[in-house]
């Protein structure tokens, strides 16, 4: 409409009045309509709730022509109504509300409930079309429906286009959807390999199918003609979870088999010899794949009683004929597969295309090869490369690998006439003792009678049995099974041997103590069998059936400790005596240790006591001395023998015990055997004893014997003997001289390490008539080895004895970041030096003879502050103990053989 002002025209105004006819104001720049007029008009609409129609031609960002709207002035309408808040409204929206169009275009539209159900579900359509006067619903599965409003049931597994078509007369529309409806099943592939050559492929290849948990079908024909190897491969396969299936055991064309021969013949000679020597193997057939996928509805019936799948081949891509690549779980017995070699002419593509179809509809995609090859050469052959792919694929798609077994009728039960018999059974020991049971159980296949001879003139009529033999011997056991058409035996050996009863015998730690006391209780028992069961009792109300139990003894008393062992011939027992002691009535037993026990006078003598249970001491060193305290020193100013005397002490009573000091006029190393050898103390003066470390061991008849020196305080780390005597509670001293002793001559020869003298308990105890098989270990700085140029394969132990240097063969034991160890078995204990030679033809004649010189100065024992292991090693301590106990093991035992 004309008009400069928009207020001057009350017909530009939609009023919501249902009028039909509408003005709209020219909005062009050169229409004479102000900018401000069109500004005034929005103003008055929003103020009344009209709509105010504009309308122009062409927008124009240039300088406006007739019918041109500019861009800066558009904006400003437009800006200007939004910044109002007015709404834009389009002209549909205006007019007479009550208009209808009888030729309006109509619009088909529906929703599904689901697009992917399970066969035997239901899809509910619902209908939101436009216009329309009838509706047609095509379910796409042969049914339809008059209303876009209906739930529909869909029976079978497929893929199915819902057509929707509505019309009013003059128009109509459609609209599809697609419903997928699945098996309900995990879909995946069934993947398998043809002809009894291609074992060996498919087992080389085993590791690869396991990455990716594919388990195969082997469709085999003639297997015993291919030897042993072919054999165990395929036994491999199975015990990875493949199925071993026929394929016609000379691998003939069905068809044509059947054009010249009847079907007796066919079955008899293809058919059956590969059911057979299948199952004879030990394996069950379910599947056959057709020798050239040659088959008609013919060789299916006669086949139909022996097997619950046949494959034939499809022969097409899986795009072209996807139906009858796929087992739908329909109970089908003959299904197709596809080719995947790589010269099928089946694509990887249309293979991966197959496994998604599977996975999107529950089903599975049959597939087979022949041989598998990294670089294929010709027909029949399947690259690793291809191989790969088709398993990744699948595992990525969560597929599932199935046998051929898996799919197929599965009504269908296996004949009887070829489930040949498979003898098998197990025994629960094949080394028992005479009067032993002996379990038998049956895992035989197939059969109808068992026989089990038992080698001893007894037999069974079942496998599943309870057998005693009565007398030693090897005895062979034969188990055979039969049916109709089969029998087999397996035999297994049981050794018996001749059982004796138990007899009862055990170990404790202790023996005597004070209340409370606890005892650790070894069993010792033997006999053959060994015993099964223990029963313990203590004495004192209180039992055990553990085997090596332990207890506590709350109360004083002799207790006597019973043990009943027994095996299955029959029980016996043993006792001993536990004496539990009360501190109130005790009497404490006198023992002590010397220093020295030999040496010139004066001579000063270190005495450690002991004894036990003892409150108080009373020393009598013989020369009309005496101390009260535990552990004295006395000093022997004249020569002679003197006997010291110790009384231990308790509220109960007292003990005493003596030993022998002698104190010489002048040195006695020429008789050094005499009293070092012999052990007791040491006549080495003091001021040459560098340092000295003592250990205490008890020590009883028939039992080795080991003393180990734990601070490190010296160059020795044990010493080691057989006792002859029990002697109790013994003390061994090491003394590590800070020079030659002046009891021993020099050294022909060798550098010297260090010098040392080893102690044993009392005066005259490291006799022969006392010990045996006794033994050292002892260790040397690999700084001083490296620094002196030491040849380590010639380091010497010496032994001072009867007025000359021995020389003692020393094996090395072991070695840790500071120190080689070194074992060697000696003669007896007294003067030691070790020694070791120099590399070099010249030996430095300043070490010959001598001790490598300690820095420090200082008398020390073990039994005084200040010993400490040395910090310089970094190995755990007590670690280098175990090069010596193994060393001194084995000189004892080398000793007693």
């Amino acid at each position: 409409m004309d008009g400069q002002n928009v207020n001057d025209t009350p017909d530009a105004y939609y009023k919501w009045d249902d009028t039909q006819v509408l003005y709209a104001v020219e909005i062009d720049d050169q229409s004479n309509v102000s900018l401000e007029s069109i500004k005034a008009g929005i103003d008055y609409a929003i103020a009344n709730e009209y709509v105010l129609l504009l309308y122009g031609h062409v927008i124009t960002s240039g300088t406006p022509a007739e019918y041109q709207t500019s861009t800066s002035k558009l904006e400003e309408i437009l800006s200007y109504t939004k910044a109002q808040g007015g709404d834009f409204y389009l002209l549909g929206d205006l007019g007479n509300s009550s208009w209808s169009s009888a030729t309006s275009n109509v619009t088909a539209n529906f929703t599904i409930s689901a697009d992917t159900i399970v066969a035997g579900g239901d899809v509910t359509f619902v209908g939101y079309s436009i216009n329309q006067t009838s509706e047609f619903l095509d379910f796409g599965d042969g049914t339809s429906s008059t209303s876009a409003n209906v739930t529909h049931t869909y029976a079978t597994p497929g893929t199915y286009n819902a057509v929707l078509t509505v019309t009013n007369g003059i128009h109509s529309h459609s609209i599809t959807k697609t419903i997928i409806v699945t098996t309900g099943r995990t879909g995946g592939v069934a993947l398998s390999w043809d002809d009894v050559q291609n074992i060996g492929p498919c087992y080389e290849n085993l590791a690869t199918f396991q990455t990716y948990n594919a388990s195969c079908t082997m469709n085999i024909n003639n297997l015993s003609a291919w030897g042993q190897g072919t054999t165990d491969n395929l036994s491999a396969l199975h015990n990875a979870g493949w199925e071993i299936a026929g394929h016609g055991y000379n691998h003939l064309n069905s068809i044509e088999f059947l054009n010249n021969s009847t079907s007796e013949e066919w079955l008899n000679q293809e058919i059956f010899p590969n059911i057979a020597e299948i199952t004879g193997y030990g394996y069950p057939v379910y599947s056959l794949a057709y020798p050239y996928s040659s088959r008609n509805e013919t060789t299916d019936s006669l086949l139909a009683p022996y097997f619950r799948t046949l494959r034939s081949t499809n022969f097409e891509t899986v795009n072209v004929n996807e139906s009858n690549a796929y087992y739908k779980w329909d109970d089908a017995r003959v299904v197709y597969g596809v080719e995947i070699d790589d010269q099928s002419n089946v694509s990887l593509e249309s293979i991966k295309y197959g496994i998604d179809y599977a996975m999107q509809h529950g089903y599975v995609l049959v597939l087979y090869g022949h041989a598998i090859t990294s670089n294929v050469t010709g027909e029949y052959q399947t690259s690793t490369s291809r191989l790969e792919s088709i398993l990744n694929y699948t595992n990525q798609k969560n597929g599932t690998f199935y046998l051929m077994g898996d799919l197929g009728n599965s009504s269908w039960v296996p004949s009887g006439r070829f489930s040949n018999v498979i003898a098998n059974f197990t025994v629960s020991s094949d080394n028992v003792y005479t009067g032993e049971n002996v379990t038998f159980a049956d895992y035989s296949v197939n059969h109808t009678i068992q026989l089990l001879d038992f080698g001893d003139g007894s037999n069974s009529s079942t496998a599943n049995v309870v057998h005693k033999y009565t007398t030693p011997g090897t005895y062979t056991v034969n188990l055979t099974v039969t049916n109709d058409v089969s029998n087999q035996s397996i035999t297994k050996t049981i050794t018996v041997i001749q059982s004796t009863p138990p007899v009862a015998n055990f170990t404790s730690n202790l023996t005597t103590g004070l209340a409370p006391l606890d005892v650790a209780f070894t069993d010792a028992s033997t006999g053959l069998p060994t015993p099964t069961s223990w029963l313990w009792d203590f004495g004192d109300g209180y039992n055990s059936t553990e085997q090596s139990p332990k207890h506590t003894y709350s109360a004083a008393g002799s207790y006597t400790v019973n043990l009943t062992v027994s095996n299955l011939n029959s029980t016996t027992s043993t006792t001993a005596t536990i004496t539990v002691l009360n501190e109130s009535n005790v009497l404490p037993v006198a023992n002590f240790s010397m220093s020295v026990t030999r040496g010139d006078a004066p001579l000063s003598v270190t005495f450690t006591d002991l004894s036990q249970y003892a409150t108080s001491w009373t020393w009598d060193f013989g020369d009309g001395a005496s101390s009260t305290d535990q552990n004295p020193t006395h000093e022997y100013s004249s020569a002679g023998t003197y006997t010291v005397k110790l009384t231990a002490k308790n509220a109960n009573g007292e003990n005493s015990t003596t030993a022998q000091i002698i104190a010489d006029r002048k040195s006695s190393g020429g008789s050094s055997n005499g009293g070092g050898g012999g052990g007791g103390g040491s006549p080495e003066p003091a001021r040459n004893v560098e340092v000295k470390e003592l250990s205490q061991v008890s020590i009883t008849n028939g039992k080795a014997v080991q003393f180990d020196f734990t601070k490190n305080a010296t160059c020795v780390v044990s010493v080691g003997f057989d006792a002859k005597k029990t002697v109790g509670k013994t003390t061994t001293i090491v003394e590590q001289l800070k020079n030659k002793s002046t009891l021993v001559s020099n050294l022909s020869d060798g550098v010297v390490y260090k010098y040392f003298n080893v102690w044993v308990g009392n005066s005259g105890f490291a006799t022969s008539a006392n010990i045996e098989n006794p033994a050292l270990c002892f260790k040397v700085e690999k700084a001083w080895i490296k620094d002196k140029n030491i040849d380590k394969d010639s380091i010497t132990l010496n032994r001072y004895s009867n007025k000359t240097w021995e020389k003692l063969p020393a094996s090395l034991s072991g070695e840790d970041n500071k120190y080689l160890y070194f074992k060697s078995s000696v003669p007896g204990y007294s003067f030691f030096a070790i020694t070791g030679k120099m590399t070099s033809n010249e030996e430095d004649e300043s070490h010959t003879g001598e001790a490598t010189p300690n820095s420090g100065t200082q008398e020390q024992d073990n039994t005084e502050p200040g010993i400490e292991p040395d910090g310089d090693s970094k190995i755990t301590p007590g670690f280098e103990m175990i090069y010596c106990i193994l060393g001194l093991l084995g000189v004892f035992l080398y000793r007693r053989k």
